[in-house]
Order: structure tokens, then sequence, then C-alpha cells
């Protein structure tokens, strides 16, 4: 099973990783379906972390963001590699 995350380093750097998130592609608040979306994406890396699944579906979901204009594909690639750094760096 997945346990949660219990290094703080690495939870400020998943909670940072979705503020950031929502930041970009909602900073009017126009999207109401987009924040809960990534709240359930929030709990489930601080939960169950390194869960292969999560990360694929992240990586989808940002790849419909910028297919929806709410992302520019430079922030959606910007926001993709810094999920990779999140695995390798053991939060993802």
């Amino acid at each position: 099973m997945y346990e949660p995350l219990k290094d703080s380093a690495a939870i400020t750097a998943a909670n940072q990783f979705f503020d950031d998130l929502v930041a970009l592609a909602d900073p009017d608040n126009q999207l109401p379906l987009l924040r809960p979306q990534v709240e359930e994406y929030r709990w489930e890396t601080l939960n169950h972390s390194r869960h292969p699944m999560t990360r694929n579906q992240l990586n989808g979901f940002l790849g419909g963001l910028v297919v929806a204009g709410a992302l520019s594909p430079e922030q959606g690639h910007a926001l993709s590699q810094r999920l990779n750094q999140g695995h390798s760096a053991g939060w993802l």
C-alpha cells in the first residue's frame, strides 16, 4: 500500500505545486470545478505518495488544461517538468 508523505519538505513542495497550479489555471476564480478536482489530486498525492496512477492522471489533467486554454503550452510544460522533479524528489 502507498504511504502518506511524511517529509516536511516533500509536503511543502507538493502543496506549492497544487497552489501554483490553481493560481496559474484560474487566477480569477472563474472555474468553480477546478479547485475541487485539484484538491482531490492534492489529497491523493499527500496520502498515497508515489502512486504511479496519480502522476499519470496529473499529466493528463495538465494536458486538458492546456487544450482548454486554462494554461498556456509553456505553463503546462513547466508544470509537467515539476511533476517529473517531484517524482525524482519522492513526493509524487
